[in-house]
């Protein structure tokens, strides 16, 4: 008699919506995928409920998947190991601070033991997808950027996350480098774009617009606004790529959506270094993929 199939439901959380998925063990074959808006901002009974909403959503298509294990990409701060939310005093999960969240899920989905219940980071989570499943196969060193409301770094080595090593900042994270008197998210991000956008021309104006802009070609402010974008990116970027030496860089995020418009201006200043700049091919799906990777290798 053959084993029966096994199954993963992982989610994805993000700062407005929550996504999962089953993924089958072994192949990482996607089934089903769901996702739903989150309110961050709520009480934590709610944030959670919704969360089980999502993963019910799925598996509703599947009702006699047997569950191995639960997979969360979740952004920090976060206590990945426990399972714990630390985040505190920000604009998202604020009533979750302290809250166990692998005690919430299992008790949630009980056919999956808490222990099965696991964490990474999320923008670890979907450069794993992109080395795995992505863009980024068969690559030995790759670097990966979550390009949006703020800058998610992670880096790779055959096959596997890394957080220190000749050129990784500090646990991975590149956003809080310094930058021209503050940090490199502050501009290499939403509100970076916006802000210079807004400096110039006096109004306010989302990423989105700004990139319809400057793909007309009929705005050269909003064209500019990219070109900084891209120079900002690749000088940023030049000193970590100097000390790591990543194959590949991918670029995930809602940003990168955008990366013709910024693309080529970042990777003339890391010429040389024999690095490619990729964008993500699994897009909102990277991360779902690469924390049931983690889960699979943990």
């Amino acid at each position: 008699m053959s084993d029966p199939e096994r199954f993963l439901l992982s989610f994805d959380v993000g700062g407005s919506h929550a996504t999962a998925a089953l993924i089958r063990v072994g192949s990482l074959e996607l089934l089903a995928v769901a996702s739903n808006p989150l309110d961050t901002q709520g009480p934590a009974e709610e944030v959670l409920g919704g969360l089980e909403a999502v993963g019910k959503q799925v598996l509703a298509g599947y009702p006699d998947a047997e569950l191995q294990g639960i997979a969360v990409a979740i952004p920090g701060p976060f206590d990945y190991a426990e399972g714990i939310f630390r985040i505190r005093n920000l604009t998202k999960y604020d009533d979750l601070y302290g809250v166990n969240l692998r005690t919430a899920m299992a008790e949630r989905f009980p056919s999956v033991a808490p222990e099965a219940v696991r964490f990474l980071n999320d923008a670890q989570a979907a450069l794993l997808g992109e080395v795995h499943c992505g863009v980024a196969v068969g690559v030995s060193r790759v670097m990966g950027l979550t390009l949006g409301t703020g800058l998610g770094s992670a880096f790779v080595v055959d096959g596997r996350i890394v957080t220190s090593g000749p050129g990784v900042p500090p646990e991975g994270y590149v956003y809080c480098l310094p930058w021209n008197g503050g940090t490199i998210e502050d501009e290499i991000s939403a509100r970076g774009l916006q802000r210079r956008y807004q400096t110039l021309t006096g109004g306010q104006c989302e990423v989105r617009d700004i990139a319809a802009r400057a793909r007309t070609g009929g705005d050269a402010v909003a064209m500019s606004v990219w070109q900084e974008f891209g120079k900002i990116l690749g000088a940023a970027l030049l000193p970590v790529v100097s000390g790591f030496r990543p194959e590949v860089i991918v670029l995930g995020g809602g940003i990168a959506q955008s990366s013709e418009l910024f693309l080529p201006v970042a990777e003339s200043l890391l010429e040389g270094l024999g690095v490619s700049l990729r964008p993500s091919t699994l897009l909102d799906r990277a991360a779902l993929f690469g924390a049931a990777v983690a889960w699979q290798g943990s």
